[in-house]
């Protein structure tokens, strides 16, 4: 069960990767805008909590509930600023990649999570196809760059969060774990918002009030940087990450989060084939520029990838 759980997961996240790479593109040219956007949404969890998600007992519960709500909002954060100095068909995988590595050795640590036989070559697999994915060698990287050091640093995070949200799980239940685990990732939006360290998001918040008046009043100007009111988008966008975050944590609260969290080898070959399919027939919305040695590496990605779900299975 929690495999197919997990592979439903995995595509919703695959499209919504590609969506998030379009927004930061297209729509929402900073990192920490689109960051407050993704968070402050989580806040809705806590309605919720009188149809019985309930309250922390303890201080130690809560601090375990916030520990993986905040990584998880700075781990959005880093992996944004990731697609932003990069292509999501790289670092995207390489997020991946670090997040299942480090989430085998937190769990293995922390969760005492040990993984025999066959799973280890599985893990091993995907992690090794993720990998592969994420080496760029194209007009604008060539080699390491600082897209890569985000990557890594949000699978870093991610892996923390996933490793305290288990813990919620098998220690308060799915349901409660869930909601607060989630709840407290919107506290990162809400400090965004009124901190006032991060003046970009109270004018993307003021430009966004401005043009719903002047759309109320007859008025259509266009934003003065050009750029189209992104909010029904990023709705969108959030609804499905809902929904992908429900079935990966659902599927990681019934398995084991190390073996979860290294389908996100199988997250990204399905990005890499959206990304090709898009470039190929609608570039009006979404590109990306492959050489020849870059196509034969992802797809020998892929191939990796595909023996390693077969060996999970």
């Amino acid at each position: 069960m929690w495999l197919i759980l997990g592979l439903l997961g995995s595509l919703v996240f695959a499209v919504v990767g590609v969506m998030d790479k379009f927004i930061i593109s297209k729509t929402v040219s900073k990192p920490v805008v689109y960051t407050f956007y993704s968070t402050i949404i989580a806040l809705i969890a806590f309605l919720a909590v009188p149809f019985g998600a309930g309250f922390p007992t303890s201080i130690i519960e809560f601090g375990i509930y916030l520990a993986s709500g905040l990584l998880f909002g700075f781990g959005l954060w880093t992996m944004y600023i990731s697609f932003a100095k990069s292509e999501v068909s790289h670092v995207g995988p390489l997020i991946g990649a670090a997040t299942a590595f480090f989430t085998a050795i937190l769990g293995r640590i922390f969760l005492s999570e040990y993984l025999y036989g066959f799973k280890i070559v599985a893990v091993i697999l995907l992690i090794v196809g993720a990998l592969l994915i994420s080496f760029e060698k194209s007009r604008r990287h060539q080699g390491i760059h600082m897209g890569m050091l985000w990557a890594v640093i949000s699978g870093l995070l991610l892996a923390g969060s996933h490793i305290f949200a288990k813990y919620a799980y098998d220690s308060y239940g799915f349901f409660k774990g869930f909601i607060w685990t989630r709840g407290t990732t919107g506290f990162l939006g809400l400090f965004l918002l009124i901190c006032g360290c991060y003046p970009a998001v109270n004018r993307v918040i003021k430009k966004i009030f401005r043009k719903n008046n002047n759309g109320k009043n007859g008025n259509n100007h266009k934003p003065e940087n050009g750029r189209k009111n992104p909010l029904l988008l990023i709705i969108s966008d959030k609804v499905l990450g809902i929904a992908g975050v429900v079935l990966i944590q659902y599927a990681m609260a019934v398995g084991t989060a190390s073996t979860v969290q290294a389908l996100g080898g199988v997250q990204y070959a399905l990005l890499i084939i959206m990304v090709a399919l898009l470039t190929r027939f609608w570039p009006q919305f979404y590109k990306e520029t492959y050489t020849y040695e870059e196509a034969v590496q992802e797809i020998a990605a892929v191939i990796i990838i595909g023996v390693g779900l077969a060996f999970l299975v």
